[in-house]
């Protein structure tokens, strides 16, 4: 039996899957952690503690195996995508991991937009704190000996490859994430270089994603049970293999992912720039295509931050569970409530950072259940203004899949089908993105010759889940979206924004 580990290493946990020669996942292994939230926008995680899921998740899968009898074939990683931890000469990190979220770098992107347009069309994404190169910059710029000794700045997979490997590298979809990677050549871009003011030998050797970045070390063996000479796949991004693994890899295929974010990916077999820069345009976790992406920053964090605020009681998945009764007792549209789920910032449309959270025409009769539920709308709705954009660049939407941990709730589910005014297929298998990581490994291992055969396998004895769009609900939120947008466009257009963020700059001193 061919065995395959995939880790998977989100924001809020690490977890690996032993994947059979089928596609079936055997065992689960999760390690939680968490980043730090800081008052000032910014985000940070110790890197020790991906180091020590790392090693506790494939000892575990070791000895697993072991009780089984069963050889392990390889190791697939996919990751999120743009935190970064620089490194010295023997891999150890010099810094916390400045993490994805972080929007310290809010004035060097605001010094930098007017490169914009240059920015979009060599790298596929506009200058925004999310990508790679602006926390690189700042980094130079602000804690200059950490940068100096750094013999690489890394993204969390590629520290993961190298703890396992010993080698710096990084694969194309982290690459097209960094707006350092020309999108057309696939190569680090000189020009990006210099405008961010990043030094070349600072960065990983680009490797083609689901190919294999080396093989485990003697020391790795040591740490964890597993022979060395082990083939490590980086199997690309975490959201690539989402959508590879829900199946969206036809042009016109669409995935939604809600985890801690949201993430719409549209699959293309072309480079698609927006000439209005709307979108991202990114490297697919399948060989020679690439996905159009737009992204929603808060997603899961906003639930959690409800249930922390309003359901104090409660703990956990008990707590979830409350919001979601309360949500169905508020009817469609939440009493004509809107919010903004711009908690971190807005992303895809307009990658807006000085955007903030809002609830807005609440009243006396406005009741928790009509914020639990338009917390839902409110997410499904941000996702829809970039499911729209998507459509008209692409032309067509051939089919919508949908996975994360949002889409336990039926509630949600509907919410979705009907904001989208389209049916949604829930794959059975929820573990979309490990699940696209293993597809990418199996080819690289020589256990299927297309990615449609591996999933085809993969998604044998299993029936998706289908919800359609309920007529007059979807009325209701076409009037929905129409005011949620004049009341976006009259606080942008009218300073809001930048007012509050001067307030928060006399009050505090520091926010960006």
């Amino acid at each position: 039996m061919d065995i395959i580990l995939v880790i998977d290493i989100g924001t809020s946990s690490m977890r690996g899957g032993l994947y059979d020669e089928y596609g079936k996942i055997k065992k689960i292994i999760q390690i939680h952690y968490s980043p730090e939230y800081f008052a000032t926008n910014r985000v940070e995680q110790d890197p020790i503690y991906w180091e020590n899921a790392l090693i506790q998740i494939t000892s575990e899968a070791v000895q697993w195996l072991k009780t089984q009898g069963l050889p392990l074939e390889a190791i697939s990683i996919t990751s999120q995508r743009t935190s970064i931890i620089p490194v010295d000469r023997s891999g150890s990190p010099l810094h916390n991991a400045i993490m994805w979220q972080d929007k310290r770098t809010y004035n060097i992107c605001e010094e930098l937009k007017l490169y914009d347009a240059f920015v979009y069309n060599r790298s596929g994404a506009k200058i925004n704190p999310v990508f790679t190169a602006p926390k690189i910059k700042w980094l130079k710029e602000n804690e200059p000996n950490i940068y100096k000794s750094a013999h690489k700045i890394l993204v969390i997979p590629d520290y993961a490859i190298f703890l396992m490997t010993g080698k710096f590298v990084t694969d194309y979809t982290y690459g097209s994430r960094t707006s350092l990677m020309n999108i057309h050549e696939l190569e680090w871009d000189n020009e990006l270089l210099e405008l961010f003011k990043v030094d070349r030998e600072k960065l990983c050797e680009l490797i083609p994603q689901g190919s294999i970045a080396g093989y485990t070390t003697e020391m790795f063996m040591k740490r964890t049970g597993l022979p060395s000479g082990t083939p490590v796949i980086s199997a690309g991004g975490d959201q690539q293999c989402a959508a590879l693994g829900a199946g969206a890899i036809g042009n016109g295929s669409f995935q939604i992912t809600t985890g801690t974010g949201s993430y719409i990916i549209a699959s293309s077999n072309t480079l698609q720039l927006d000439s209005q820069m709307r979108t991202i345009c990114s490297v697919s976790a399948v060989k020679s295509k690439y996905m159009l992406e737009s992204s929603i920053l808060t997603t899961s964090t906003i639930c959690n931050w409800f249930c922390d605020n309003f359901y104090a009681n409660s703990k956990g998945d008990s707590a979830f569970e409350r919001m979601l009764e309360d949500a169905l007792v508020s009817p469609v549209g939440s009493n004509n409530l809107i919010t903004f789920p711009h908690f971190q910032g807005r992303g895809s449309p307009d990658w807006n950072s000085l955007a903030s959270g809002i609830f807005f025409n609440v009243s006396l009769g406005t009741t928790r259940g009509d914020f639990a539920r338009s917390i839902l709308e409110a997410i499904a709705l941000e996702i829809s203004e970039n499911l729209d954009i998507m459509n008209r660049i692409i032309g067509t939407i051939t089919s919508i899949s949908t996975a994360g941990g949002l889409t336990k709730s039926s509630l949600f589910n509907q919410i979705q089908a009907d904001i989208y005014n389209q049916p949604i297929s829930l794959p059975n298998n929820r573990e979309t993105t490990s699940l696209g990581a293993w597809v990418t490994a199996s080819l690289e291992m020589g256990m299927y010759d297309s990615y449609q055969k591996a999933l085809n396998q993969a998604e044998k004895g299993t029936r998706n889940m289908l919800y359609y769009p309920i007529s007059e609900n979807v009325v209701i939120y076409d009037k929905q979206k129409l005011r949620r947008l004049a009341l976006y466009n009259n606080l942008e257009q009218n300073g809001i924004y930048q007012l509050l963020r001067e307030d928060g700059l006399d009050k505090n001193h520091q926010f960006s």
